[in-house]
């Protein structure tokens, strides 16, 4: 579902240089700010009125299998009238290195409808090679996938930098990132530190450009601006995200934050 997609992925002109990779300053080894076990509930609504779906976040998950790993989880669905119309359900597992909180290995699995979509990315110092496996009414069709950019971040370990930086009002952070099955450009700025939903943030503001085969920048139609309200403070999470698409105002707000 377009809501849930672009909630995952938020965190535009075309060019026809490569330029774009000298801007990149998220730093390949800066110091990271530990984020102890929790879990994060969103509410997805369409204007903040109509609830379109769910989802959480969870850090730091412990599971016996991959003790040497740093784990993130996100998952979720439609809700309501958008499921009745568009039934989407999603489980995305992030398994970083503990010390760098960099990704080695990104699966996911989407459902619409009678379509399955899975996928299994790895991350190295050279960058992203995979696949996106799709079923549906017993066919199958994968496409495997390679992104040479060196040293990249998946959608919680981008998450997990930004979140690090000094975040001084007037910033400006360039990510390449690969958050689910494309990779992407995010520009952002820091607007300020206000008062928001009751806990003081540090807004953001968020434009996004793909990155397609040859390494150039296409614009990202779906997305005209986001805005993030970021936590300030030791957590540093998101509290809430409102972006303007090309079918309207979406909203994802955050509804409880649990200490695991």
């Amino acid at each position: 579902m377009l809501i849930l997609k672009i909630g995952t992925i938020i965190f535009a002109s075309t060019l026809f240089s490569l330029g774009w990779q000298k801007e990149a300053n998220v730093p390949k080894n800066g110091s990271l700010k530990k984020i102890s076990p929790t879990k994060l509930s969103y509410d997805l609504s369409w204007n903040g009125k109509l609830k379109a779906g769910n989802m959480a976040i969870i850090f730091g998950k412990k599971d016996p299998k991959y003790p040497k790993h740093f784990i993130s989880q996100g998952y979720g669905g439609s809700s309501g009238w958008a499921h009745a119309l568009f039934p989407f359900q999603f489980n995305y597992i992030s398994f970083q290195n503990p010390r760098t909180l960099r990704p080695i290995l990104f699966v996911g699995s989407e459902k619409e409808r009678d379509k399955l979509t899975k996928q299994e990315y790895r991350f190295t110092s050279k960058g992203v090679t995979g696949s996106e496996k799709k079923t549906r009414g017993g066919k199958v069709s994968t496409t495997k996938e390679s992104y040479p950019y060196p040293n990249s971040l998946d959608l919680f370990s981008g998450l997990l930098q930004i979140r690090s930086m000094p975040l001084k009002n007037g910033d400006k952070v360039v990510m390449p990132f690969h958050p689910v099955a494309t990779p992407y450009l995010s520009r952002i700025k820091v607007l300020g530190r206000y008062t928001h939903r009751g806990r003081k943030c540090i807004k953001l503001d968020i434009s996004m450009e793909k990155i397609d085969d040859k390494m150039q920048l296409k614009a990202y139609k779906k997305l005209k601006s986001a805005t993030v309200w970021l936590s300030d403070d030791e957590w540093r999470i998101p509290i809430e995200i409102r972006a303007a698409v090309y079918v309207g105002d979406v909203r994802i707000l955050l509804t409880k934050q649990e200490v695991l």
